[in-house]
Formats: C-alpha cells, structure tokens, sequence
C-alpha cells in the first residue's frame, strides 16, 4: 500500500470522527476530551501539581481497564496489537500514579492530560474494533500528535485566563481583609491605651484626695 500525506490524512479524519460520533464509544472518548480539554484550559496552564498527575492516572487507567472489560468479553487474548496497547497504557498509568503517591518528578511528565488522553482517545477505536488496526492508521494517529497538540495549544492561548483573574480577586480580598485586620488590631491598641489612661487618672486622682485629705487631718 502506498502510503502518502493524503492517505495518512483520511486514515486520520475517520478515526478522529469515530471518537465524535460512533455511539458504542463516545461513552469513553466524551469524558477523557472534557478532561484532557477542561485540564489544559484551566487547570495545568496555571500550575500542574502531584495531585493533579494522580487524578490523570486514575482517569487513564480507567480507560485501560474499560479496554481490558471489551477484550476479555469478546474473547480477543489473542489479538496481540489491543492486547499489547492494553498492558501497556494501564501499566504505564499505574506507573504514573505510583510515582505521583511517591512525588517523583517524572510523574509530573508522564501524569500531563495531552499526551495520555490523545492516545487513548484515538486507540479507542482499534480496542473496540471500529478502526482496523492497520499500519497506516496506526501511523496516522502517531504522525497527527503534534498537529493535535498544537491545535490545543492555540486554542489555550486564545481562551482567557479565568483561573488567574479568579486567583488574582482571591489575592486582591487576602490584602482587604490583612488590611482591615490590621486596622482593627491598631483600634483595640488606642483603645486599650485611652482605657489605661482614664484608669491612671481616676484612681490617681482618688489617691491625691486621700492623701490630701489625710494629711490634712494629721495636722
């Protein structure tokens, strides 16, 4: 078969349509686009953390389990390309969430939404057989990677930065409120100060008319 960047392009748009439209599958490539979409968008373009890899891990190996359910039901231990793909997403995911629970950096590589979710979104297809799992659709979903990954880049620039100005009104309310504890703590100190000074006064000027008084009947 000869392989070109127009067959490689239509190998691609089926599969891409696939995980869109085909109703025996949404139910997995629905909830991993809105992870992968709602993490890059407003969540890791702020801050990735530990946390945020452990969750990823969990989510992919999910889906690596769901893919494991579809070949043991079907009885495909044979086919050794899904079974291969399987093993090798749910044990690097578990991988990953093991790294995260131990706070190793390379989690904070392998724990990031796109790679893991574009894959998984793309193989979907493969597992349950929608996709042939040729040669050409497979070099298809591994050539369009980075052409996905920056179509997704663009789209994060162009979206605003909610979480920042969310962020920024949190420190903005942090100063109000440091601010006005600061001058409720200065009120309780000259209050504390006028209330020390009457008591000074009062019991001063009770002494000096007992000792007046005193003194002047001792004489």
């Amino acid at each position: 078969m000869t392989i070109d960047i127009i067959s490689l392009f239509q190998a691609f748009s089926t599969i891409f349509v696939s995980t869109l439209t085909n109703v025996e599958i949404i139910w997995v490539t629905y909830p991993v686009y809105i992870v992968w979409f709602s993490m890059e968008l407003f969540i890791e373009r702020i801050r990735f953390t530990y946390g945020h890899s452990l969750a990823n891990s969990i989510i992919f190996s999910w889906v690596s389990v769901d893919w494991l359910r579809h070949i043991y039901l079907h009885h495909e231990f044979d086919d050794y390309n899904k079974l291969i793909l399987t093993i090798f997403f749910l044990s690097l995911s578990i991988f990953t969430l093991i790294a995260s629970i131990k706070r190793k950096k390379i989690a904070k590589i392998l724990g990031r939404t796109g790679s893991f979710a574009y894959f998984q979104i793309m193989f979907t297809p493969f597992i349950y057989g929608i996709i042939e799992f040729t040669y050409i659709n497979f070099l298809a979903v591994i050539i369009f990677y980075p052409l996905m990954y920056f179509a997704v880049y663009v789209i994060d620039r162009l979206v605003p930065e909610f979480i920042e100005e969310e962020l920024e009104g949190k420190k903005f309310e942090e100063e109000n409120n440091e601010e006005d504890t600061d001058n409720f703590a200065e009120s309780n100190l000259q209050y504390s100060q006028q209330n020390y000074s009457n008591y000074y006064n009062y019991y001063g000027y009770n002494y000096g008319n007992y000792y007046g008084n005193y003194y002047r009947y001792r004489r």
